[in-house]
């Protein structure tokens, strides 16, 4: 970059041209990334008098540089006493003058150094002896700066912040405002990137605001600031394009005020694990998701109209800024998305003793003489194994067991969230379904249930019903059963508000994977009957008679295969009830919806692009109800309603199964939830995930659904089982 040509220049200590080579050393030697340095050069040219190459910074332009950067722990009020210290601790060589290698490596060691070598540089910083110890005098000064500068950050910021901001941050995301923020006024107009001379983010202090991208009826980058929503810029946190904003105008009818964070002076914070910028890291980036993902949901409407080129181009912005997010957010102060905390007290010799050697052979003895004793005396019953050979990862296929385990990890979070269980994510490399097979049952001692995740069809459904066979504790594959589950809720819902009997209506289910075989055996459960139900796959139909299915009779398919004359989706589609799309996005055409019979139910669970887009759907048949495998629209299908709660339910009565009645005691629970809303219909026919009803009223029905078929170890009152899980749910919330 021209940044790193002038960089160059500067880091010349002879005559000889520095090169980028040089660059990249002193970003190597500093621990600086070199778009960081970028912005060192930046302030450093800005700091400067007079000659622009000279290289250097003399003491009064280093002092300006000092007292306006926020990249170290000097902040406003610093007297020129402690000033002549900082430099004469930067300036390494002596020669009266810091040229750019020693403030780099000096702010490089306040910013990233380890604890030692930060102590090291203060100590040298304020021992004006150079005895090696800080006499009674100089532990004085030092301390009167140090809180000096603390207590004028924090004035200069309530000065600047009203109670209002305030009260929108944790006192962590405040320290950053105190460290680093600083405020801009705003005009009329303004264009947002010119606000600050980097690219930073916004917080609204006064006023309202607004963005837009003049240009497009579109209006794509269409945002704005309120209280309630106070942050703009955003994005330039997942992005090098600075000019995402370039043409952005702001406008605000009387004027706003913004507390404002450059990008360069938040990510040393955030690299260095700050709990406060890590915390408005992860804020900004939900709210980017959040802002992406409405301004996506107002586009998709014009997809396939004149302006669709327009759109696409945004989605590309948006999958590349999601993208980016999502790599940042899982790299955000410790990596990875969970951990190991212990429940005991440890503190001490003497608890480590019961916690490990001698005294936890009591426990041991006591589960070899009772194996039942080790839901007593270990985290058993409320650990869920989360085992994956990755071979069906999301939409990515096999990817392989060790790139699965970001989604393992995530999937451990789900049940910590919503069930208040613990997990252990194993991901196992072994393909083969019979390995993988007594690789489960070998580790089902340390599990009170496991749920496989990710397993290719057709081999989960062999391996699902192996392991439950050998295994005495709840086994469940996700994939197939919690789609079935939901959308079996949907389903009886929808009908209800339509009027429509379920044995009656005729479905179509699309793709016939696990999620959709499953989902095709699970609604005859259900009451459909087993002639009114097609499946669909890439080959058409599933029918008596098809080539495919004639060669294999033991193909999986063939249970669910109808003799019908109807072999292609659009004629399978014509007259049904109920699609339900498990396979690729734009399948179902306007014109097959058009099809269908009054009161279609439509879920278009393909993600992140369904069947048929939400509100084209709407617009085709406005008698439609519709639900997406996406959290943005209406009646989302959503496996996170049922897992964690079937699997709370089935654990607390140390059920030795998953059986069919559970999952229809938790389909029916789904649904008479719903019912129960004020908010229940055509677009609310499913609970949000949030919903915090959910703990209780599914749990204790699968619970009481196991007692009911003498599957569960326990036996207890599920009325008071569900107010104890209502309470739960509180304190969770």
């Amino acid at each position: 970059s021209a940044a790193a040509a002038d960089a160059a220049r500067l880091l010349c200590t002879s005559q000889q041209p520095a090169s980028l080579k040089d660059f990249k050393q002193i970003a190597q030697n500093t621990k600086f990334m070199l778009s960081e340095l970028d912005a060192l050069v930046v302030q450093f040219r800005r700091r400067q008098q007079g000659d622009d190459d000279k290289g250097y910074l003399n003491r009064t332009e280093f002092s300006r540089y000092m007292t306006s950067s926020a990249l170290h722990l000097c902040a406003d009020g610093l007297s020129e006493q402690s000033l002549d210290h900082y430099f004469r601790a930067f300036d390494t060589d002596g020669d009266g003058r810091v040229d750019f290698k020693e403030l780099a490596t000096g702010l490089s060691t306040l910013t990233r150094g380890g604890i030692r070598e930060r102590a090291e540089f203060l100590f040298k910083l304020w021992d004006d002896s150079g005895d090696g110890l800080l006499q009674l005098d100089e532990f004085q000064r030092m301390a009167q700066v140090s809180l000096a500068a603390r207590a004028g950050a924090q004035n200069e910021l309530h000065s600047q912040l009203p109670a209002t901001s305030r009260a929108n941050l944790s006192p962590e995301e405040l320290a950053v405002f105190e460290l680093v923020g600083s405020s801009f006024a705003l005009r009329q107009g303004t264009r947002l990137c010119h606000l600050a001379d980097s690219p930073a983010v916004y917080l609204l202090v006064e006023g309202e605001v607004g963005v837009t991208l003049p240009g497009t009826d579109l209006k794509m980058l269409e945002v704005a600031a309120s209280s309630e929503h106070p942050f703009l810029g955003e994005a330039v946190l997942f992005t090098a394009d600075r000019s995402l904003y370039g043409d952005a105008a702001v406008s605000s009818p009387d004027g706003a005020r913004f507390m404002a964070i450059k990008l360069a002076d938040l990510m040393p914070l955030v690299l260095q694990n700050h709990r406060g910028a890590s915390q408005l890291m992860q804020r900004f980036g939900a709210l980017m998701y959040a802002r992406l993902g409405e301004i996506d949901a107002r586009l998709s409407a014009h997809a396939d109209g004149p302006q669709g080129d327009a759109v696409r181009m945004f989605l590309d912005f948006k999958k590349m800024l999601v993208s980016q997010w999502a790599l940042r957010y899982h790299t955000i102060g410790k990596t990875g998305k969970i951990e190991t905390v212990p429940t005991k007290s440890v503190g001490t010799a003497a608890d480590l003793s019961v916690a490990y050697s001698p005294g936890v052979a009591e426990p041991c003895l006591a589960i070899k003489d009772n194996p039942d004793m080790s839901y007593e005396y270990t985290s058993r019953g409320h650990l869920v194994g989360v085992v994956s050979n990755g071979t069906a990862v999301l939409g990515l296929g096999n990817i392989g067991a060790l790139a699965s385990k970001p989604v393992m990890e995530g999937k451990a979070v789900l049940f910590k969230k919503f069930g208040m269980l613990d997990s252990f994510d194993i991901e196992a490399d072994q393909p083969d379904p019979e390995k993988f097979i007594e690789l489960c049952v070998a580790i089902s001692a340390t599990f009170g249930g496991i749920n496989i995740e990710d397993v290719k069809s057709p081999e989960c459904f062999y391996i699902e019903r192996e392991v439950q066979r050998r295994c005495s504790i709840p086994i469940m594959h996700d994939d197939q059963h919690g789609t079935a589950i939901i959308a079996g809720a949907g389903l009886l819902n929808a009908l209800l508000l339509a009027g429509k009997s379920i044995e009656d209506i005729r479905v179509v289910v699309s793709g016939c994977g696990a999620a959709g075989f499953t989902c095709a055996k699970y609604l005859v459960s259900l009451g459909v009957r087993r002639e009114n139900l097609i499946a669909c796959d890439i080959n058409g139909t599933v029918h008596v008679g098809r080539e495919d299915l004639v060669a294999q009779p033991s193909y999986y398919l063939n249970e669910i295969a109808i003799d019908t004359p109807r072999h292609t989706l659009q004629e399978a589609v014509e007259g049904a009830d109920c699609f339900l799309g498990l396979s690729v996005g734009g399948l179902l055409k306007p014109a097959m919806l058009a099809t269908m019979n009054h009161d279609p139910l439509v879920f278009a669970c393909a993600n992140p692009y369904p069947e048929i887009d939400y509100a084209l759907a709407k617009k085709t048949r406005k008698d439609a109800i519709v639900g997406t495998g996406r959290s943005d629209f209406p009646n989302q299908i959503n496996n996170v309603l049922a897992f964690p709660y079937i699997f709370r339910g089935a654990l607390d009565c140390r059920a030795k199964a998953i059986n069919e009645d559970m999952k229809v005691a938790a389909t029916k629970a789904i649904a008479e939830l719903a019912r129960s809303d004020s908010h229940f219909g055509r677009e609310y026919i499913i609970p949000k995930p949030f919903d915090p009803r959910l703990l209780s009223v599914v749990s204790s029905a699968v619970a009481g659904a196991a007692m009911a078929t003498n599957v569960a170890r326990l036996r207890f009152d599920i009325d008071a089982y569900a107010a104890r899980l209502e309470e739960d749910a509180k304190m969770r919330t």
